[in-house]
């Protein structure tokens, strides 16, 4: 019997309607967060009823997306703790990082597990086919390699393949351009990365949902949407390149070709030297990490201890004043802020997100932004967006990836079956 305001589930299978989807998400999710739990623990950390909670947990049951942790004493299931049947699977994340490929195994709470990197220190330029050594994209398949084949060998079904990239994702298959690391041209990154990794064919055809090519920085945005004016936010950094993704309503804008907040391509500057993308003046061509630690002096520094660590020494010799650096940010400093002025009125986001190492050197940016700013209103437009820095740090990317993975999964509980 189903008290008044509980929600029955029939015991069949067949997909969920939005109601139960919703309701199975909240109860699936809370047993990422927490394990095994018995109905009445269900139901106190949902909000639901009894009735709904066995009325969801019989279907979920009878569809392989739960079990039954231990009978009781009596041999009485109804009473053993929940788990999910999918509770062992693993996400998986690959990227190219600031020196190294990156290969990633988390659970589906996000809590990495393993890690494989392969440094990209000797790394090609894009368009130099004739170089030595092997390309990102190669690199990159070692280590994805290398993760699936750890998961293999502990036993852990994988669950989620996310590939983060630089560069805009676009058209269906999806390709990537303008990607810094990958060149500006097209390039198949998952047909690449089938023909070259081991293992990623059989893994693929395993897997509930196809492999997700996500941009970086719209992965970085999504760890940002807990704070206030998170629903309409654009994130922007300079760390591998510089990019940018814009948040509308809590949902990432895309626009029509996949190129929406297309940052590093504005051409900013008039009359300035020519971009790879092929326009003069591009934001990339004045404010690149390549360019700003050239300016700086730090190539040499990057070439020997890694374009993180150069950063690093970048905001250490700007906070004390160093001329050299000291200029060379400022003048990036400069077309950023220019950018933003351009963006910030188009968008009209609540919060400008900076991350990177942009994050440490916002107020240079903000200052470049503030100093042209509209006066109408009374000067009512002047203070607004709130421009901040981003609290996540350089795993942000990863761990938006973790993130979203994980509600694609719960968002529809039967994708979990066993």
């Amino acid at each position: 019997m189903t008290s008044a305001g509980e929600t029955s589930v029939p015991t069949t299978t067949g997909p969920l309607d939005e109601v139960h989807r919703e309701q199975s998400a909240r109860l699936v999710d809370h047993l990422v967060d927490h394990g095994p739990a018995t109905r009445s623990e269900l139901a106190a950390a949902t909000g639901l009823g009894r009735g709904a909670i066995a009325g969801l947990t019989s279907r979920l049951l009878d569809a392989g997306v739960l079990r039954p942790e231990a009978a009781d004493a009596a041999g009485d299931h109804r009473t053993a703790p929940l788990t999910l049947a999918a509770a062992d699977h693993v996400l998986v994340t690959a990227h190219l990082g600031h020196d190294d490929a990156v290969a990633t195994i988390a659970t589906l709470g996000g809590d990495e597990l393993a890690r494989f990197t392969a440094p990209l220190h000797a790394e090609p330029s894009p368009a130099d086919e004739a170089a030595d050594g092997p390309s990102p994209l190669e690199l990159l398949a070692v280590v994805l390699g290398r993760a699936i084949a750890r998961a293999e060998r502990a036993g852990r079904s994988i669950a989620d393949v996310t590939l983060l990239v630089d560069g805009a994702v676009a058209g269906t298959p999806s390709i990537v351009l303008t990607d810094e690391r990958l060149g500006v041209e097209p390039v198949d990154v998952l047909g690449e990365l089938r023909a070259r990794t081991p293992g990623l064919a059989d893994v693929e055809a395993a897997l509930p949902m196809p492999i997700a090519l996500v941009p970086a920085a719209t992965a970085a945005a999504s760890v940002e949407l807990a704070g206030p004016g998170a629903r309409d936010l654009l994130y922007v950094a300079g760390d591998t390149g510089i990019v940018a993704a814009a948040v509308v309503d809590g949902r990432p804008m895309r626009g029509a070709h996949g190129l929406a907040a297309t940052f590093a391509h504005l051409p900013i500057v008039p009359g300035g030297v020519r971009c790879s993308c092929g326009q003069r003046g591009c934001l990339a061509t004045v404010a690149s990490p390549e360019i700003v630690l050239e300016r700086a002096g730090l190539a040499g520094f990057a070439a020997a201890n890694g374009r993180l660590a150069a950063l690093d020494e970048l905001v250490v010799r700007v906070d004390a004043a160093d001329d050299r650096a000291r200029w060379s940010w400022l003048d990036a400093a400069l077309w950023i802020g220019r950018s933003l002025q351009l963006v910030a009125p188009t968008l009209d986001p609540a919060t400008i997100v900076v991350g990177g190492y942009w994050a440490a050197l916002v107020g240079d940016i903000e200052t470049s932004f503030r100093d042209n700013r509209p006066t109408i209103g009374g000067g009512a437009l002047e203070s607004i967006p709130a421009i901040v820095a981003s609290q996540q740090g350089g795993e942000a990317a990863v761990a938006g990836a973790r993130r979203q993975a994980r509600e694609r999964l719960v968002s529809d509980p039967l994708l979990l079956a066993g």
